[in-house]
Formats: C-alpha cells, sequence, structure tokens
C-alpha cells in the first residue's frame, strides 16, 4: 500500500515538473519573438487565493522590455469561454497569438498587460479582489488609467465588471457578447469612454452590441465607438478585437481623473 502512494505521489510529481518545464519553454519562446513586451506569470498567494473565486492560480502579466520610472498604464484582458478548459500552458500560447499579450505587443506601448484566467464565468467582486492585490504590489501602476477589453465571455464579463464599478476604469471594450440586462444601470456609465466591437457576422452578438452603444448614448455618453467588422465571424471577431491597436490608442488618451 506504502508502494502504491509513493508511486502515485512520484508520478503526480513528475507530471508537474514536465507541465512546469512546457510552461517555462513556452514563456520563453514567447518572450524570445515579443520586440515590445516581456511577458511574465503571476501566481497568487496561498492566503489570496480562498478569496478570488473561480480565478486560477496563474495570471499572465506583461511589461515594456524598455522600462521607465514614470507610472505606466494598466490594461486588463479578460478571456472567452474557452479558456476555462485550457491548461495554462494552452492559454499563454494562444494569449500571445491572439488575446491580450499578443495586443499590448502588437500595440508597442508603454502599458502593463494584465490577463487573468477563470475556470468559470467572470466574477467582478473577486477582479476586483484580484486588482487590488495588483495595485498593491505593483506602485508602478498608474491608478488613473486601468483600461478594460475583453469578447465574448470576456465582453460580458468586461460590461458586468465597470457596471459594478465604473470609476475604477479610465476606458473600456466590451465586444463580442450578448446578455445585457434591462435592470442594467446604464447611468452609471455615462462619463466612462467605451468602444464595443464585434464580427459583422456573428449573428447573436451584432445586436446587442449595437444596443449597448445605443443605450450608452441614450444616457448621454458622448465618448463611445462602435465598430462591426465586416464578413467576421465570432472567432474572426476575436482575432480583429486583439489586433485593434487602435482601441489602444484611443484608451490611452483617457484618465478616470477626468471622466
Amino acid at each position: 500500500m506504502k508502494k502504491l502512494v509513493f508511486l502515485s505521489l512520484a508520478v503526480l510529481i513528475l507530471s508537474s515538473f514536465q507541465q512546469t518545464s512546457i510552461i517555462e519553454k513556452t514563456l520563453k519562446d514567447i518572450n524570445s519573438n515579443f520586440k515590445n513586451m516581456k511577458v511574465t506569470l503571476v501566481n497568487w498567494p496561498n492566503s489570496l487565493q480562498p478569496k478570488l473565486g473561480n480565478l486560477k492560480k496563474t495570471a499572465f502579466m506583461a511589461f515594456p522590455k524598455r522600462r521607465t520610472k514614470k507610472k505606466l498604464p494598466l490594461l486588463i484582458s479578460l478571456h472567452g469561454a474557452g479558456g476555462k478548459t485550457w491548461t495554462v500552458e494552452e492559454q499563454l500560447s494562444r494569449s500571445a497569438k491572439v488575446k491580450g499579450l499578443s495586443l499590448a505587443e502588437l500595440a508597442g506601448k508603454e502599458l502593463i498587460l494584465l490577463e487573468p484566467n477563470s475556470f468559470e464565468k467572470w466574477n467582478p467582486d473577486t477582479l476586483n479582489i484580484m486588482l487590488d492585490y495588483i495595485l498593491e504590489t505593483h506602485p508602478e501602476i498608474d491608478t488613473n488609467r486601468i483600461y478594460l477589453i475583453g469578447h465574448s465571455m470576456g465582453g460580458i464579463g468586461t460590461w458586468n465588471w465597470i457596471l459594478k464599478s465604473p470609476n475604477r476604469f479610465a476606458a473600456a471594450a466590451p465586444s463580442g457578447f450578448r446578455g445585457i440586462n434591462e435592470q442594467d444601470d446604464i447611468s452609471k456609465l455615462a462619463k466612462l469612454p467605451v468602444w464595443g466591437m464585434v464580427g459583422g457576422n456573428d449573428e447573436k452578438n451584432v445586436e446587442p452590441v449595437k444596443k449597448m452603444i445605443s443605450l450608452l448614448q441614450n444616457e448621454g455618453n458622448t465618448n463611445v465607438k462602435h465598430t462591426a467588422f465586416p464578413g467576421a465571424n465570432h472567432a474572426k471577431g476575436n482575432a480583429m478585437v486583439f489586433s485593434a491597436t487602435e482601441c489602444i490608442d484611443w484608451m490611452l488618451n483617457f484618465s478616470s481623473r477626468t471622466n
């Protein structure tokens, strides 16, 4: 019996070691290919993890390779439903190609990228706890210039988070999603710059994103933009959102201090 327990433990340790090695190699390859950003892994402390609900223990951050002493804006990217079941290595590889890490690299701006990972739908309460921790541990972040972007599940996560805590953000891009509720208090977002994007052929999500923009405009929000990418379905819409460097340029014009 003891031998079986020992063997099982040895297999688990070996498997964990192999997975860690794969992730480290993936991370090294990404950083070798990226010219503008250096990607790092963030493992939430054991004392914090129970407060983070369904967030996975590992998140991604990226920093400009050319470091500066001035405070930097923070861009938070929320992944879609596919990421719920992927391994950390799979999420890391995908993000470097068509998610937050890729967008930060393409933008080439002096900003910090944070991409948490979740087993389930995004919860604004646990995301706020996560953000509090990041701001405590990274004093180089400009707290007046925090931006949020997400597509599909990440889009509804973005929408729910800005509804919950609109004053935390300087601008947001909830994209490619549906699920806006009639009871949502849109007036909270009357001053928050919002850019909604969607694939033009993403049938179930085209009208909801358009409706979101209309509702914001009806509340007097003058800093809203809407883009429907011609011919793009849901997957291609995702790719377009996470290559939309013009959205990052636009976001960086805003500060929550002046919103």
